[in-house]
């Protein structure tokens, strides 16, 4: 006959408790770390950070609009002028193009693009030879480009606001 103690291979819950939560916290910590630790673990690229940039550049801080009607041209010197240089990423071309449809048709109401150094490009400036409205595939735009469009209001005639799209492509 063995001799058992009722105590005998038993823990109090409590110690059970901490120690089943020791090991999820230690699950937990390792997978933040190594989330954190692999490459491409983030989502958001160069495009999605210039496109952010770039909108709080051009927007009517008091509307939250683009206000289409005080550029003259989709190629309009004001859209270049009106980014600040420090939006761009540096050593990437980026072309930004506004649209909208205007009596039922894709309308560019402005773009502007940008050298690797963040100078405009508004003198050799072309306008979209692509169904897409992309920057010209002649301006030696390589085929991993990185492309961000994001919703946006546009006043096109004071107190005419519109749904566009914010078009940005880095490379």
């Amino acid at each position: 006959m063995s001799r058992s103690l009722p105590s005998r291979a038993q823990t109090e819950p409590i110690a059970a408790l901490i120690a089943v939560m020791a090991v999820v916290v230690g699950v937990g910590v390792y997978a933040v770390y190594a989330g954190n630790a692999l490459p491409g673990g983030t989502d958001r690229g160069v495009e999605e950070t210039t496109i952010d940039l770039v909108w709080k550049d051009i927007e009517d801080e008091d509307r939250g609009v683009f206000p289409a009607y005080e550029y003259e041209s989709d190629t309009d010197a004001k859209m270049r002028d009106a980014i600040d240089r420090e939006s761009l990423p540096y050593g990437k071309n980026v072309y930004i193009e506004i649209w909208a449809y205007d009596d039922g048709e894709p309308t560019v109401f402005a773009a502007a693009h940008f050298d690797s150094d963040g100078d405009s490009l508004g003198d050799q400036q072309i306008t979209s030879s692509e169904a897409d409205f992309g920057p010209p595939r002649e301006a030696g735009e390589p085929d991993d480009t990185g492309i961000a469009t994001r919703p946006i209001s546009i006043e096109v005639e004071p107190a005419d606001v519109r749904g566009g799209t914010l078009h940005v492509e880095v490379w």
